[in-house]
């Protein structure tokens, strides 16, 4: 019987991959991070309130700025009947370039937001879980920093008033803060 090393390879990557505990992590994070935003796509979930019109319409001007050549979209001209409004002053314009990215998957401005706010998430879960990893050492025993870091993570996805900044005001620009919070204290 012959052995192929390319699969005996592939396998032994595999197996490295399972047991290395970032990945292990990274996956609880990415899993849970995905189960929080699956009610946002309910046909049913209504974007067009609170919040949710204006970053909609943020995206809407955007996009037809950067079709008009502006580098840096500050000021809609197409808005407020042709004498412009300057929604990009009150907010990041990154909060608007990303989620047009999601563009070439669909031509729905919502489901760009969504596919943002998603990806927001696991990002955010992301943010808290290194933190904790930095946090933690030498404070907790290595055995233990694994699993609060993981538990940290996904307990900060999962956070009552981001969800509420997710699904209730559609803060987009303040749920993506909770990004560098835990950068900021990183760095710290």
């Amino acid at each position: 019987m012959k052995i192929d090393n390319n699969n005996l390879k592939n396998t032994n990557k595999i197996k490295e991959l399972i047991h290395n505990k970032t990945f292990i992590a990274s996956l609880f994070i990415i899993i849970v991070s995905i189960i929080a935003s699956i009610p946002m796509f309910n046909p049913n979930f209504n974007m067009q309130f609170d919040d949710g019109v204006q970053h909609i319409c943020r995206l809407i001007g955007t996009e037809q700025s950067i079709k008009e050549g502006e580098l840096i979209p500050v000021i809609m001209s197409n808005f407020c009947n042709g004498f412009g409004y300057s929604w990009n002053l009150f907010y990041s314009p990154v909060t608007s370039y990303i989620p047009l990215i999601f563009r070439i998957f669909t031509s729905s401005y919502e489901v760009c937001l969504k596919l943002f706010m998603t990806m927001v998430s696991i990002f955010t879960g992301f943010a808290m879980y290194f933190f904790m990893k930095k946090f933690l050492k030498g404070r907790v025993e290595n055995k233990k920093i694994e699993l609060i870091s993981i538990l940290a993570g996904i307990l900060y996805v999962l956070l009552p008033y981001r969800l509420n900044d997710m699904y209730l005001r559609i803060a987009v620009a303040e749920l993506t803060s909770f990004i560098f919070l835990p950068i900021v204290f990183i760095s710290a």
